[in-house]
């Protein structure tokens, strides 16, 4: 009976150092998982977006100057940045319009860290200068580091040309612009 009694003693034994093992693994593996740090795409920049994109549009109307016969410089816009593999980015824009003797424009030239989070595209200016112009030279203005972050959806879609183009779309939904590799 001793015999017996031990072989069950020992099974019992052995039972419990099993569940507790299991137990105990479980336990441990997940305290490992809620100590792992969470890696999101936001800790590093995808590769098919590091480099160089441009924007741009440049109307076909241009305005003349009926008195005088000159031609007002042609409406557009234009947005062009570089991302580096590190989230670092340059980007200049140019907003310009024309219409019967107003010059306006508005350029953006800034610095600062690209994050992705997601399908979310975000720009967080460090650094920025801004000049613009309202219908005459007489009316122009400049200032630094006014520009703020901006967020948008984003996208790798192909061109009608079979060309990879980066999408931008407001959170809004109501812009959108398709950026290509500059030649």
């Amino acid at each position: 009976m001793r015999t017996h009694f031990n072989n069950q003693a020992q099974t019992s034994a052995t039972s419990l150092v099993r569940k507790f093992a299991r137990g105990t693994l479980n336990l441990t593996l997940a305290a490992s998982l809620v100590s792992i740090p969470h890696i999101s795409r936001a800790d590093g920049i995808p590769s098919q977006i590091q480099g160089e994109w441009s924007y741009g549009r440049i109307s076909s109307i241009q305005y003349q100057d009926r008195y005088t016969g000159t031609s007002a410089q042609p409406n557009g816009s234009s947005d062009r940045f570089k991302v580096t593999p590190n989230g670092n980015y340059e980007r200049a824009r140019l907003l310009q319009i024309n219409t019967y003797g107003c010059a306006s424009y508005l350029f953006i030239q800034e610095k600062g860290k690209v994050k992705i989070d997601g399908q979310k595209f975000i720009f967080e200016p460090s650094n920025s200068f801004v000049k613009g112009q309202q219908c005459s030279a007489s009316n122009t203005y400049e200032r630094r580091n006014t520009a703020k972050v901006e967020t948008y959806s984003w996208s790798i879609e192909r061109n009608d040309y079979g060309q990879e183009v980066l999408v931008l779309e407001t959170l809004d939904g109501k812009g959108k612009a398709h950026y290509g590799r500059p030649n």
